[in-house]
């Protein structure tokens, strides 16, 4: 991933090292060299781990372990100069396709149907932002503490929109006293109602008969203050009819705002950064640990 891109100034070090090595006539700078590289590459992204919990809010274990690093225990045997000594760091593929956009050098913009909930949804060209306290009103989605919603929550829910919109009236339509879903697209002025907070998908409220849902209207009745409210209308036959009066027992609410994309900080960057350029700075020591080492193997073998 491109954003991984990091310049660290290990020259001095390893020329300090190189020269010290020479001085003692002890052969092998190449490979402690690449030894030495790895082990940075491990700090590196040992101190971004740790600090995780302090980029993202509730990281799930993919992102809490996304990056990676090569050990290449066949070029630490075959390094032969210093220009072949390296060390790799990666992140997985799965992760990279959300971590991509908090990575690099400025805001990075997601475009719909890249990554996230809104795949389970018809419309692939659009965001889907949850909006949780609605989803937890309706029942519709149970957003974990950390407010994110479940694939099989949104599959659930882009599954009722896909459905369509019906009026849900009581005693006509399957399901009337429960909540219902239907979307509005961007550009769609003609359901746009008193409700309307954006383009997305909207939960359609459970019907009731008034004098039953409606608490304060049910208490009169039982007061003696009112009788139950009707609705009179006439049938195709021309057959006049009366029914008790049904009425929502709520209002439309928004579940997920459709937006074209989004725009995130590369909020990821700073402590990457801040983890290469600490972990660079042990390399001196890592090479002068190699020299030790080497000193000492050489000690050994005269005795």
């Amino acid at each position: 991933m491109s954003g991984l891109s990091v310049k660290v100034d290990l020259a001095d070090a390893v020329r300090e090292a190189q020269a010290a090595f020479e001085a003692f006539a002890v052969d092998r700078f190449p490979r402690a060299l690449q030894f030495g590289l790895t082990g940075v590459a491990i700090e590196a992204v040992n101190l971004f781990r740790r600090d995780i919990p302090n980029i993202w809010h509730a990281p799930n274990p993919a992102t809490r372990d996304a990056l990676r690093y090569v050990v290449d225990k066949d070029l630490l045997g075959k390094v032969a100069a210093v220009g072949e000594a390296k060390a790799e760091v990666f992140v997985q593929d799965l992760p990279s396709v959300w971590l991509k956009y908090s990575f690099g050098q400025g805001p990075q913009r997601r475009e719909g149907g890249d990554v996230g909930i809104e795949a389970y949804f018809g419309d692939q060209s659009t965001i889907k932002v949850p909006v949780t306290a609605n989803l937890q009103r309706t029942g519709l989605a149970m957003p974990g503490a950390n407010g994110k919603v479940s694939g099989r929550d949104a599959k659930r829910v882009a599954r009722l929109a896909a459905a369509g919109y019906s009026r849900n009236t009581a005693g006509a339509t399957k399901g009337s006293g429960s909540w219902g879903v239907f979307e509005i697209k961007p550009g769609d002025t003609t359901r746009q109602h008193g409700f309307y907070t954006g383009p997305g998908i909207y939960a359609r409220p459970p019907r009731v008969v008034a004098a039953v849902g409606r608490k304060r209207v049910a208490r009169a009745i039982k007061a003696g203050r009112r009788t139950a409210p009707t609705t009179s209308f006439t049938r195709a036959s021309g057959r006049s009819v009366t029914v008790p009066k049904v009425v929502n027992n709520d209002r439309p609410r928004q579940l997920f705002l459709s937006s074209s994309q989004g725009e995130y900080e590369p909020v990821a960057t700073p402590s990457w950064e801040d983890a290469m350029e600490r972990a660079g700075k042990t390399l001196a020591d890592r090479l002068a640990g190699e020299l030790a080492d080497r000193l000492d193997h050489r000690a050994r073998k005269r005795r």
